[in-house]
């Protein structure tokens, strides 16, 4: 793993909560971990955006005026929000989990359920480098992400997890893909990766889930791209074609050990950049709708700034 990593001295932080994550614990969780940073000495400004929109409104706002630590108390989509405000900036973003699927904060080492111990990682400073996505619509506005970009099957799931009322965590995951897996049908995808690089190259296919990943898990820890290095400059790529009903199903589980890589409708690459086509296909991003393909979707190298937990490098390894 090409990770940078570099101490930075922590004084003040926003915290941007999203009060109903993890089923209204949100605001409970951000107490908490407001209270210990404080007991660290550090200056805690807490904000809370009625939607999406003012959160995002917000989170700028708080780069802009050179907070130290951009801290969001909520789940992936909380995540996601701080990204587009922190890219390209030097303002580290530190996760307090508390939301449904927290892929983000277990790819970072961040403590689960432990509002304090996530708060200790803010306060010791230690920032990684990494890299972001860029998906960028036709005639639409670009959205930043920090895991995994999906079209799909996946997306379809992630959409029904969104509009669900009941269960929690990772569980709505499962139960959503029972629920759209009977239905949904392949579609035709026209994917152009590297367009204008040497290694450009165009593939027709019907495609069933698709995923472009920086980092490794989506859906509540199912590990779509279990060798994605997030500081390569490359999105590790997975797909699935036109596979059996039966064979889907009896596979599904080996998702969760990345165990599906190498499997007969399985496809793996990497690339920087890839152009999405197909029709009734929606792509998600960090858990959040970004648009309808087509979409052209690029890695940022380098854009991003997590607040991680100190352990020795080589534990940055993906084994």
């Amino acid at each position: 793993m090409s990770a940078q990593l570099s101490d930075r001295r922590i004084g003040a932080v926003t915290l941007l909560v999203n009060p109903a994550a993890g089923g209204g614990r949100g605001e409970k969780v951000a107490g908490r971990a407001a209270d210990r940073l404080r007991a660290h000495g550090l200056e805690v400004t807490r904000l809370a955006g009625g939607g999406a929109t003012e959160s995002l409104a917000l989170a700028r706002r708080a780069v802009a005026d050179g907070t130290d630590a951009l801290v969001v108390c909520g789940g992936d989509g909380m995540v996601s929000i701080a990204v587009q405000a922190q890219a390209f900036t030097d303002v580290p973003v530190g996760i307090i989990p508390a939301g449904t699927g927290n892929d983000l904060a277990r790819e970072y080492g961040i403590p689960l359920g432990d509002p304090e111990a996530a708060a200790d990682v803010v306060a010791d400073g230690r920032v990684e480098t990494v890299d972001l996505g860029r998906a960028t619509p036709d005639g639409g506005e670009p959205t930043v992400f920090a895991s995994v970009l999906c079209a799909g099957l996946d997306s379809r799931v992630n959409r029904r997890v969104n509009e669900m009322g009941i269960l929690r965590g990772p569980l709505r995951y499962v139960l959503a893909s029972i629920i759209e897996f009977p239905t949904y049908r392949p579609r035709r995808f026209r994917m152009v990766f590297d367009a204008g690089l040497q290694t450009e190259d165009t593939v027709e296919t019907e495609v069933l889930l698709s995923a472009f990943a920086i980092t490794r898990s989506y859906g509540g820890d199912m590990k779509i791209a279990p060798d994605a290095d997030r500081g390569d400059g490359l999105f590790d790529v997975c797909y699935v074609g036109k596979i059996s009903k039966l064979r889907f199903m009896r596979h599904f589980p080996s998702i969760y050990s990345g165990g599906h890589v190498g499997l007969r409708g399985v496809s793996t690459r990497r690339c920087r950049t890839v152009r999405l086509e197909a029709a009734d296909v929606e792509a998600f991003a960090d858990g959040d709708a970004v648009a309808p393909l087509p979409v052209t979707v690029e890695v940022l190298p380098g854009a991003g700034r997590f607040l991680v937990p100190r352990r020795p490098l080589q534990s940055h390894q993906h084994h």
